[in-house]
């Protein structure tokens, strides 16, 4: 679903759009390779990938969990974090396609808005689920050893997680670095 915001950005073909579509690139590369660590943390340290069998992780893993947190509301397109930040940008984009153009798609450009903006409500339900499994559903009595992943591993988490803050905070930074 991702990937449908970064060509629809592109597809308006308006500065903002196009800007927000490719600041998407960026910004999915971030907070899904942070996903990615959080879900090998929660399975190196509890050794098990199935969400049945997890729960209540949040208080043995508390760095797993913010990170995991983090990145889970950046790719939900919830403010503050970058996420929110280039859906914003691909909505303007759509917007302005839809004031701006006047053939057949973008006519259309309200159907565009809806479905982007209902997939962003569906990745923020589709990820509360997944944070409840892992991190604050009851935690199981197999998994009362569990402890927080080495440095080693949680370091990565962190700074990808920090980028998911301060890329939505200060969005100007990237987009002027690599954007623009």
């Amino acid at each position: 679903s991702q990937v449908g915001y970064m060509v629809l950005g592109i597809a308006t073909m308006t500065p903002v759009g196009i800007a927000g579509g490719v600041f998407h690139m960026l910004n999915h590369a971030i907070y899904k390779c942070c996903l990615f660590l959080c879900g090998g943390a929660v399975e190196q340290a509890s050794g098990t990938p199935e969400l049945d069998e997890l729960g209540g992780l949040g208080k043995k893993m508390p760095i797993t969990f913010v990170t995991c947190l983090i990145a889970a509301l950046s790719i939900s397109g919830i403010p503050p974090f970058n996420g929110f930040v280039s859906k914003w940008m691909v909505y303007q984009g759509v917007i302005q396609m839809g004031t701006t153009q006047v053939d057949g798609a973008a006519r259309l450009w309200p159907i565009w808005l809806t479905c982007a903006m209902f997939g962003s409500a569906l990745t923020l339900a589709s990820f509360v689920k997944l944070i409840h499994s892992m991190f604050l559903s009851r935690l199981p009595n197999d998994l009362k050893g569990v402890k927080e992943i080495s440095p080693v591993m949680w370091l990565p988490m962190v700074i990808l997680a920090f980028l998911c803050v301060f890329f939505g905070i200060f969005y100007h930074v990237p987009l002027k670095m690599f954007i623009y």
